[in-house]
């Protein structure tokens, strides 16, 4: 999969599709409010309330699945055995595991605990980007985050990961806190079927090569706002509302650093107006 530099990675589909299984079982933008401070008042939508284990089970909207941690580090075999590291894109390009990026919380392959005041939350290291045969391999250091498939019910089977059709929604809100947030280093990304290959689009992507998150912000994303970044070249196909896979919240690895981070998302919500 290519990936631009500066650019991130979105999440293994396989590891996906065992998780939410697991699971099951067990501010360049415009808008109201967008990345503004929070006030606490309410957004108006379809909340996707996740349940004791990160399950999200929505019969209004039709989103089913199971909010996971992933990374550069995290096998597509993931579980409550480990996280699969000889699997991860990072062990496959030859890469140690002090290398890699690191997930401190939660467990990758595991159900995801919402925090009963912060929501779903995460820590760790995002690693340095470190050269291969052709420059630095953002392909295999491409960071780590969290997730939530909107059509991803999984079974003991595989049920593949499906989509949903956003266009009854004029955007998608959430609340943001976090203890380390990366300068200029995240990206809320919104994967979707026969996007062109390593150019998720991202909220913040019609103007920057990042998302303006800060902490305490009320967050209110119109789709307008959600593309690829704009330095690349002609031809990249935007954002298909009608077929979104997910949404992720990555923190993207550097060339120069590691980048450390805490953050929590909550309060997800399918808007129906700004």
């Amino acid at each position: 999969m290519r990936i631009d530099t500066g650019a991130g990675k979105n999440a293994s589909s396989r590891l996906v599709t065992t998780l939410a299984g697991l699971a099951l079982l067990a501010s360049a933008c415009s808008g109201k409010g967008n990345g503004s401070p929070f006030d606490g008042s309410p957004f108006v939508g379809i909340a996707l309330t996740p349940s004791a284990t990160g399950v999200v089970d929505d019969v209004a909207s039709g989103v089913r699945g199971a909010w996971y941690a992933y990374g550069d580090s995290v096998g597509p075999n993931a579980s409550d055995a480990g996280t699969d590291f000889p699997g991860s894109d990072c062990a496959k390009a030859g890469f140690t595991s002090d290398q890699c990026s690191v997930i401190a919380a939660p467990i990758p392959g595991q159900p995801f605990a919402p925090d009963s005041v912060k929501g779903m939350c995460t820590k760790g290291t995002a690693a340095q980007v470190l050269d291969s045969n052709v420059g630095p391999n953002y392909s295999a250091i491409y960071g780590a985050g969290i997730a939530l498939d909107f059509n991803n019910p999984g079974s003991d089977a595989g049920a593949a990961k499906g989509y949903l059709d956003m266009t009854p929604y004029v955007g998608i809100g959430f609340d943001f806190t976090a203890e380390v947030i990366p300068s200029k280093a995240m990206r809320v990304n919104f994967p979707f079927n026969g996007e062109t290959a390593g150019h998720t689009p991202f909220w913040g992507g019609t103007a920057m090569t990042y998302s303006p998150l800060t902490s305490g912000a009320h967050v209110e994303i119109r789709w307008a706002d959600v593309a690829p970044p704009t330095y690349l070249e002609p031809g990249i196909l935007p954002l298909d509302k009608r077929q979104v896979a997910s949404i992720q919240f990555q923190v993207y690895s550097s060339s120069t650093a590691t980048t450390p981070f805490s953050y929590c998302v909550n309060n997800l919500t399918l808007l129906t107006a700004l």
